[in-house]
């Protein structure tokens, strides 16, 4: 359920460049939901108090770039989301695995775009021209599925958080 939940956003995003707040409001309700019917987090059963350390870490980690407008207010609502579903554990996972993919994508992109430009398929014009921005919500949702869906790859069960 979680990574089709995830598809979604990083549909959203990609085509959007917008998350909608029923995706990550939804996601908190369901999250807080089961907890306290449970008594854990959704994702392998962990205490509640990991989903509320995951939403120190996860403001601590976005408010920064929402300040600063690198960040938009999907992305720190949708990690907000992965907090109360995954917990602590999972939102460092996701968020340094995001940003490393997010920088590789960058670079690429970097490295590609003369070359791009010399075959015509983008071109550079000021006249008319939007703003861009990175959908890191995208890889964020993506980076959780890769930690949740492979979970001992991060050696997650090491971790003391």
């Amino acid at each position: 359920m979680l990574s089709l939940w995830a598809l979604y956003v990083v549909f959203f995003d990609l085509t959007h460049r917008k998350i909608p707040n029923f995706f990550s409001f939804g996601a908190i309700g369901l999250g807080l939901a089961y907890m306290s019917i449970t008594g854990q987090v959704y994702y392998y059963g962990q205490p509640i108090s990991s989903a509320f350390w995951g939403l120190a870490v996860a403001f601590l980690l976005t408010i920064p770039g929402y300040a600063t407008k690198t960040l938009g207010g999907g992305d720190v609502k949708l990690l907000a989301a992965i907090a109360v579903l995954c917990g602590v554990k999972v939102v460092v996972a996701s968020f340094v695995l995001a940003s490393i993919g997010v920088l590789a994508g960058l670079v690429i992109w970097w490295h590609l775009t003369p070359q791009l430009m010399a075959s015509g398929w983008i071109s550079v014009s000021r006249e008319g021209r939007k703003q861009r921005y990175i959908p890191f919500g995208a890889a964020l949702a993506l980076a959780m599925c890769v930690v949740i869906l492979f979970p001992e790859m991060w050696g997650m069960e090491l971790w003391h958080l």
